[in-house]
């Protein structure tokens, strides 16, 4: 077992038991911590490899996702995916995601499985699990977003600042009836009850009676999860790239910077670049076979073929639970880093992991907030914001446009999918 001691300036020190590591990765290579304003958990595990709150590498995304698949299979890396994560390996995106299509695994009918992320923050790194995946697999994300006419699973995130998840099991869908395990996704499990409130709730609607729990991190007790399988009847197994305990959490006096708040302001006029035509997002609110996740890939490949090339100065920004499709297009645009807009209050704090961070009206209709964080000043001269035309909330895009623009980003565009 490994002590590891982190901290967010002087006002947060976070001491960790780490009990397992899987390819020799270590904290520091997934994770950074910072505070935020949450009266149910004032710190928060800011993930290294999300495109969330932090600008990554689109290739890191898809190395999560590959690292994940492959703890699930139990199969070794080699290093190749720890290196790309890591930013040691220089293979162009493309090839990234052409490796990740010849390896995947398929899964057999009496394997058949339903892969499930958490919205809004692990519905990228969700994606890239289930896009490792091939054969008697299917996809379907948590979501914020009330969809008329369509019955739906509803269950609370605990410590959540948005708690109520809904997820949308179409009855007439032929795969599920069949469906013989759901992998349920997320970044971080911290007591893991969210999770088991799903494992519930989709043991009652499908029978289904196998689970795993699969995450980048996870500091929850078995002890929860062994109830519930006893009092089900049926299987949960846990796997994660990282796991360990909290030992403790030590915050002292602060005083909170807020975010810049820019809602009053006037934003910049946009006409929004529409590629809803070309591009097939179904972001997995409802059901996604493999060759959907497949028409995706293809799409956001011509998508950024139509924007052009990018470069180093180029940021990509998603928007609230629209994170995989924005990660595809800036790796096939050659853009260095993308992320993206996100409901959690955190206060930006020189030594934590957010350092910067402005609000605005939430840019779609189902986000409570919109928050945008670590963009510096003269760091990008073009941004695409990439959001969902069904959803959009054009305004605080046009307030996020303005911002950046103030910040040395002269070309920004709204686009569209």
């Amino acid at each position: 077992m490994n002590r590891t001691v982190l901290q967010a300036g002087e006002a947060l020190r976070l001491t960790l038991q780490v009990e397992e590591a899987r390819f020799g990765l270590t904290a520091d290579d997934l994770f950074q911590t910072a505070l935020r304003n949450n009266p149910e958990r004032a710190f928060l595990f800011v993930s290294k490899v999300l495109g969330k709150h932090l600008p990554i590498r689109p290739g890191v995304l898809l190395a999560a996702g590959r690292l994940l698949a492959l703890a699930l299979e139990d199969q070794p890396d080699a290093g190749f995916w720890t290196d790309v994560l890591r930013g040691k390996d220089p293979t162009s995106f493309p090839a990234l995601v052409e490796r990740l299509e010849k390896e995947r695994f398929r899964l057999k009918p009496e394997d058949s499985t339903l892969f499930t992320g958490f919205a809004e923050t692990a519905t990228g790194l969700a994606r890239a699990v289930s896009a490792c995946f091939d054969g008697a697999c299917g996809y379907l994300s948590t979501t914020r977003l009330p969809m008329e006419g369509r019955e739906s699973i509803t269950f609370q995130e605990s410590h959540s600042h948005a708690k109520t998840h809904l997820l949308y099991l179409d009855s007439a869908q032929k795969f599920l009836p069949d469906c013989q395990r759901a992998v349920i996704i997320d970044d971080e499990f911290t007591t893991g009850r969210t999770a088991l409130r799903l494992v519930e709730a989709l043991h009652q609607r499908l029978g289904l009676r196998r689970f795993v729990l699969l995450s980048l991190l996870d500091w929850g007790e078995d002890s929860p999860r062994r109830a519930l399988a006893e009092r089900l009847g049926v299987e949960i197994q846990s796997v994660s790239l990282l796991r360990g305990r909290i030992q403790e959490v030590r915050t002292d006096p602060f005083t909170p910077k807020l975010p810049e708040d820019i809602r009053q302001t006037s934003g910049l006029a946009l006409q929004p670049r529409t590629l809803s035509q070309d591009v097939h997002l179904n972001m997995g609110r409802l059901f996604l076979s493999p060759e959907d996740q497949e028409r995706s890939v293809q799409s956001c490949r011509a998508a950024a073929e139509r924007l052009g090339p990018a470069g180093p100065d180029t940021l990509v920004l998603g928007s609230g639970e629209l994170i995989y499709e924005p990660a595809l297009i800036a790796g096939y645009l050659g853009a260095s880093c993308f992320h993206s807009t996100t409901q959690s209050p955190i206060y930006p704090l020189e030594g934590s992991a957010i350092t910067c961070g402005v609000r605005f009206t939430p840019p779609d209709c189902y986000s409570a907030a919109g928050y945008l964080y670590n963009v510096p000043p003269d760091r990008y001269s073009r941004a695409l914001l990439a959001a969902e035309a069904a959803a959009v909330n054009l305004e605080g895009l046009e307030q996020l446009a303005r911002w950046l623009f103030d910040r040395g980003c002269r070309r920004t565009e709204v686009v569209l999918l």
